[in-house]
């Protein structure tokens, strides 16, 4: 079976004639399967959302840096600014997850 890219915990997918036999003879109901996504080690979702969690020394902070951050397209540069304070989310636009039946992506912070 193949699962829609973007689709969310909960959804319900519907596979026509594959459920059980109907009764008398009848023909097959249709089966229906309800969608869990297991956990990632890198990134934690929020929605259509993709959060990784980096930790950058005092200097880096203060001072700004630039840090590889993991995508799902690889190892992007993210530029740190100056003066960045702790638990900051800096917000890489359109390298999130895709929208399910939707054009575009969610964001990856």
């Amino acid at each position: 079976m193949k699962i829609p890219k973007g689709i969310t915990p909960g959804k319900k997918l519907r596979v026509a004639g594959k459920g059980s036999a109907g009764k008398n003879g009848g023909p097959p109901g249709d089966l229906y399967l309800q969608v869990s996504v297991m956990e990632h080690p890198i990134y934690q979702r929020e929605g259509n959302d993709l959060t990784v969690e980096k930790e950058i020394s005092l200097s880096e902070a203060v001072l700004g840096t630039t840090i590889e951050v993991p995508t799902l397209e690889g190892l992007k540069k993210v530029r740190i600014p100056s003066g960045t304070q702790s638990h900051s989310k800096l917000r890489l636009k359109g390298l999130g997850l895709p929208h399910f039946q939707k054009e575009g992506r969610g964001t990856s912070t």
